[in-house]
């Protein structure tokens, strides 16, 4: 009736408890399916009253921007990788809705879609910080001789890990130089944009000082270049002429003032890929013939090979004003030019100075804007050891000369920078995209400068030849059997691939004899070699390209000492004057003795997976470290009904190893002591567990004696009154079934608890035995 009770009340609280859980969590769905429900309404007015707006704005939104998609295709490099959460979010956004349908889950199941569907909002609601951020900007200049000289100042706040790419102004501009908080730096070029590619953290405030050319004819003179999209653009120009009314495209706030014999324009821009003043007459005079001003970046790419060093230069000139017809570029003493190529009819000639070549070329018409160079330039002298400074073109007539350097070696040789005149090396990224595309072999070395004719002292040295091995052994296999008188037999089994080596030296232990050699099975005879290694002949591998492996098999019998009641024997196995991916050794050992872990001088390792490495030049494929071939069927030694009684009555041990050198030793040291030499401490350990239990259970009843009244009953008293105990027990019980299996299951219970006892006994025993061994 009790237990009814109890059942009951359980039965009850566990009802009331699933009735709050489920009250509570229709109340937080109601909630959720309400708010959503508003969302959605809020949504759908703002979709009603802008509808019309977005329809009058449909045909500008069409309307491509290619400045912009070139900024975006920037800003995409800096993009962090989709969370898993978000995708998983769109995929399901993407799915269509099912309606109509109704759907009865139980209370828990439903509890945790709740529960997953309130982690998806707050996955959604976490924001992740972008990589690149960029704040104000402004500008500040001066029109000079009709070209615009401006200085930039970008705030740009950079966060995580990693290279960042900051876009900083439009390539249609000649960049003068750029620092980042006060430092200079190097910027690369991307499609449309020249970039700053970083890895810092933090706010930096980037300072550019850039020229922009002049464009349009006279009377409508313009000036427009591709800029940063930052939220506040705000630039202010200086005009040398009085009377005009300049104005800036999508300006929010504009300003023009006349200060001192000229006119100043200030505004603030609307966020904008492109800045562009027009509207005032041409600033400058009729131009003078030959009064071109122009900048020049280089990029150049130092291929280093065997046969020849080359030299590969694109010079890109801008053309701030005027038009070039001539273009001059200084090559250093000791080169030749293998080819000069140019757009507009572009011919060169050559002429020899003091201190180098002039390359000077010319075009069939006037430049203007931008033109490209194309040098491909060699040197005459082989790489060598001691070579001179390697110095780069220089540009002549040119403002400003700027570029970068990268260094391949797409032959057999090794390079190191000695020294370096006005380059800083910096990181590979960095450099142009067309730097990085235009090599054929990994860049080893990148520099930029800023100085005219840099130069790079390298040591150059080929390097060491090493002859190839004309084998390859794929495993070591090695089976040992040891018995308690000190005889060693071990069946040493080697797969190998072979092109042309006509032996295999075996470096045998001491006190060990060779009893069978078999080369694929059939018998072969060895020889002895002059430093008294043996030598097992082999034979080529077959197969075109010799991949077949070929199989020794060699049986040694080896003598040592009679094993004791306890100690730690030393085994070796024989030297190969080959390395061997694999190497694994099986040790059976007699079965009277308790072993510790093998000691060996070749640590052993665990198999984590399959890997693979260069294949030698003799082998059509790349040996794996899987390739155990253990699915084929192994010969069967020449003692193999001995070994096969040995095996039966042996404690085995293993040792796996998955690179040996050629010439290494492998020992290993078995410590062991005879098991029959550990019974009587296992016995001491049960006796005295059983007489501490006694003990307990003895001063326990005396305590329990004592608080009755009644006198203490020693050892002596229980032992004489054991047996009428035991005799008046056993008649008083009847013995029922269920109290004799209770009496047999306590007993095998105290059997297995002791037995247990018992064998973590022995291990602490063997461990003890180890760490003092």
């Amino acid at each position: 009736m009790q237990r009814n009770r109890t059942a009951a009340f359980f039965a009850l609280l566990l009802l009331v408890l699933s009735s709050f859980v489920a009250t509570h969590a229709v109340a937080e769905e109601g909630e959720g399916e309400q708010a959503s429900e508003e969302e959605s309404q809020g949504s759908e007015g703002e979709g009603n009253e802008e509808g019309k707006g977005s329809e009058g704005e449909e045909g500008e939104s069409k309307k491509p921007e290619a400045p912009t998609s070139q900024f975006d295709e920037v800003m995409k490099l800096n993009a962090p990788p989709k969370a898993a959460s978000e995708a998983k979010a769109e995929a399901t956004e993407a799915a269509p809705a099912v309606e109509g349908g109704t759907a009865t889950v139980p209370l828990a199941e439903y509890s945790d879609l709740a529960r997953r569907a309130a982690r998806v909002r707050k996955d959604r609601a976490t924001f992740a910080a972008a990589p690149v951020v960029l704040g104000a900007a402004s500008y500040e200049g001066e029109v000079e001789g009709g070209v615009l000289a401006l200085r930039e100042k970008l705030v740009v706040t950079l966060a995580g890990d990693g290279l960042k790419f900051v876009p900083l102004v439009g390539d249609d501009v000649a960049l003068v130089s750029a620092t980042a908080n006060g430092e200079p730096i190097g910027v690369t070029r991307r499609p449309g944009y020249h970039v700053w590619v970083t890895d810092q953290k933090g706010v930096v405030t980037v300072e550019l000082s850039l020229l922009v050319g002049p464009r349009g004819g006279r009377g409508s003179i313009e000036y427009a270049f591709r800029s940063a999209r930052t939220p506040s653009t705000r630039v202010a120009i200086r005009l040398p002429s009085e009377g005009l009314s300049p104005r800036f495209d999508g300006a929010v706030v504009s300003e023009v003032r006349a200060e001192r014999g000229g006119t100043t324009a200030r505004a603030t821009l609307a966020p904008t890929t492109e800045i562009r003043v027009v509207g005032f007459r041409d600033v400058g005079g009729v131009e003078a013939p030959g009064a071109a001003r122009a900048v020049a970046e280089t990029v150049s790419l130092l291929s280093i090979d065997e046969r020849a060093v080359e030299l590969f230069t694109v010079v890109r000139y801008t053309i701030l004003r005027g038009a070039m017809q001539s273009f001059e570029v200084a090559l250093p003493e000791g080169v030749e030019v293998v080819s000069a190529e140019g757009e507009g009819a572009f011919h060169s000639t050559t002429e020899r100075k003091d201190d180098g070549v002039l390359l000077r070329g010319e075009t069939a018409f006037p430049i203007e804007g931008t033109y490209e160079l194309s040098l491909r330039l060699r040197l005459r002298s082989g790489p060598d050891k001691n070579r001179p400074m390697v110095r780069l073109p220089h540009c002549i007539g040119v403002e400003r000369e700027h570029g970068w350097l990268a260094v391949e070696v797409p032959g057999k040789l090794r390079i190191s920078a000695t020294s370096r005149e006005g380059l800083v090396a910096v990181a590979v990224p960095e450099l142009p995209t067309e730097a990085r595309a235009s090599a054929v072999s990994p860049i080893l070395e990148a520099y930029r400068y800023h100085a005219a004719s840099p130069a790079l002292g390298l040591s150059i040295e080929r390097l060491p030849e090493q002859e190839l091995e004309e084998g390859a052994i794929d495993v070591v296999e090695a089976t040992s059997v040891l018995a308690a008188e000190g005889k060693l037999v071990t069946d040493l089994r080697v797969v190998l691939r072979n092109a042309s080596r006509p032996s295999l030296a075996l470096g045998l232990p001491p006190n060990t004899e060779v009893r069978a050699v078999r080369l694929d099975g059939e018998p072969a005879r060895p020889s002895r070699g002059e430093d008294g290694k043996l030598l097992l002949p082999l034979q080529r591998s077959r197969g075109a390209d010799h991949e077949e492996p070929i199989t020794l098999d060699i049986v040694l019998e080896s003598s040592l000492p009679p094993l004791g009641l306890f100690g730690a024997p030393e085994l070796a196995l024989p030297t190969l004057d080959l390395g061997a991916a694999a190497w694994r050794w099986r040790l059976y050992l007699p079965a009277h003795n308790e072993y510790m872990d093998l000691r060996t001088d070749v640590p052993a390792e665990v198999y984590a997976g399959a890997a693979s490495w260069h294949k030698p030049p003799h082998l059509k494929r790349a040996v794996r470290w899987n390739e155990t071939g253990e699915g084929e069927q192994r010969a069967a030694p020449a003692v193999a009904p001995t070994w096969t009684e040995l095996i039966a009555a042996s404690t085995e041990k293993s040792h796996v190893r998955y690179w040996v050198g050629p010439g290494t030793v492998v020992r290993a040291r078995v410590p062991f002591v005879r098991a029959s030499l550990l019974l009587p401490l296992k016995f001491a350990f049960v006796l005295t567990l059983f007489a501490g239990v006694g003990s307990f259970l003895y001063r326990r009843a005396g305590r329990n004696r004592a608080a009755a009244g009644k006198p203490r009953v020693s050892l002596v008293e229980l032992a004489l009154r054991l047996p009428g105990r035991i005799k008046a027990f056993w008649k008083r019980q009847t013995f029922s079934r269920p109290l004799a299996a209770r009496l047999v299951l306590l007993s095998l219970g105290f059997l297995g608890v002791a037995g247990l006892f018992v064998d973590r006994f022995g291990k602490l025993v063997r461990v003890i035995l180890a760490s003092s061994g």
